[in-house]
């Protein structure tokens, strides 16, 4: 059983409990789909318990041969952004179950082992804190030319050899320096066959003509590099692909926290500065009926002509702790969440305005800013207080703010809502 453990968070204590409790499913549902046994992991003596009752259920069935139950997780550095002995348990859960059954003096127990597949060395995962260490097993990138002789030996049927051979050979002279992945790479082989093959069987090139094959292909394979480790499209057609692309421009989807980044960001980039003191307290004081004309006409002037605002970074995180502060009970400013923000970045959600990101290091979003000098820092500087604008419309701000069941419209200035 494979666990893609790039799309587990273990860094907080729900969601390694998530993890074991997906171990003991995954076993349970590939060896005893119909037993009722306990599968819920509160602790790790708890799932240690439940994982060795499942292994003796599955022993218990089968007493003739020995059965091995393999745990493989991929991309496992990501088990070292959890707690410090998450990697331990897992590395050393084998020795640890079977240690277990064998006090318990079962006869036929089941062997468990644990593969982990990373691309990082053993020294980056030895923190000191490990009991023995695993066996390691260095597997090498393949080469051109093995890549080639692999896909050479999948030659579809009723097709000739000599022309397949030549599109494998400009399908790693283009895809190869960007991808030594054979699984991509084999499906990239079965949605291009046909564009290199179909102007052969049309007529329009000659099957000898090799310059006038990699000319009408070429602009395929480059194409297909956009959809690179890809797998939502099943159709091999690359035209269909466009078509399904233009027809996903419109959606978007953001996870939960993120969505609320996104809004404090409309609302910082849509709503004056001087408005935010009625977002951010709650007895803000009113205002008499001329004022807020007054400032209405003037703010809505400036909009007109001035489009989106540019917002600082520390006036966003403000916004969006008072947008978080009923749904969470407290949501800490970590990496993660600053990880957001360069997403949103590069995804042209957000503009970067200052020249500490305008030159194109989106990745730094002002880790410094979190520390509580942060005031203290003049405004001028841009590595201290990058500064962004907010490029959605009205229209996808208000779709966002639904799904989060929040109120937009009510916290815009009345120039918005009218």
């Amino acid at each position: 059983m494979t666990f893609h453990t790039g799309r587990l968070l273990v860094g907080r204590e729900k969601e390694q409990q998530f993890l074991f409790s997906l171990m003991c499913k995954s076993i349970k549902c590939r060896y005893l789909p119909e037993a009722d046994l306990c599968i819920s992991c509160e602790d790790t003596s708890s799932f240690i318990d439940n994982l060795c009752q499942i292994l003796l259920a599955i022993g218990a069935r089968n007493t003739h041969d020995q059965t091995c139950v393999g745990l493989i997780f991929e991309q496992a550095e990501r088990l070292c952004d959890g707690e410090s002995l998450v990697l331990p348990l897992i590395i050393g859960l084998g020795a640890s179950v079977n240690e277990k059954l064998n006090q318990l003096g079962s006869l036929h127990t089941p062997l468990l082992f644990t593969v982990l597949v990373t691309r990082l060395p053993w020294e980056k995962f030895n923190f000191g804190t490990f009991s023995f260490e695993p066996y390691v097993i260095s597997v090498e990138s393949y080469s051109r030319d093995q890549l080639a002789r692999l896909l050479t030996s999948l030659l579809p049927s009723n097709a000739s050899e000599s022309r397949f051979n030549r599109f494998v050979d400009l399908l790693l002279t283009v895809c190869f320096p960007v991808c030594r992945n054979a699984g991509e790479l084999i499906h990239l082989m079965n949605i291009n066959w046909n564009a290199f093959d179909e102007p052969v069987n049309k007529g329009l090139v000659a099957a000898d003509d090799e310059w006038g094959q990699w000319k009408l292909a070429q602009p395929y394979l480059k194409k297909s590099l956009s959809t690179l480790y890809l797998r939502h499209y099943g159709d091999s057609n690359l035209d269909s692909l466009s078509t399904k692309n233009a027809g996903r421009q419109n959606f978007l989807e953001l996870p939960y926290l993120t969505r609320f980044l996104l809004i404090a960001a409309f609302l910082a980039s849509h709503n004056p500065r001087s408005s935010d003191k009625k977002l951010l307290t709650k007895n803000s004081g009113r205002l008499s009926i001329r004022k807020k004309k007054q400032e209405k006409e003037v703010y809505k002037t400036q909009a007109e002509f001035t489009g989106p605002r540019i917002f600082t970074l520390d006036r966003l995180l403000a916004i969006f702790y008072v947008l978080v502060q009923n749904e969470f009970a407290k949501v800490p400013c970590t990496s993660i969440l600053m990880s957001q923000i360069a997403c949103l970045t590069a995804c042209g959600l957000l503009s970067p305005s200052s020249q500490a990101l305008s030159v194109g290091n989106s990745s730094t979003t002002g880790l410094s800013t979190t520390n509580s000098s942060v005031n203290a820092i003049s405004d001028l500087d841009p590595l201290a207080n990058p500064k962004y604008r907010c490029l959605i419309s009205l229209e996808i701000a208000k779709s966002i703010a639904q799904s989060v069941d929040f109120d937009l419209l009510s916290h815009l200035t009345e120039n918005y809502n009218s």
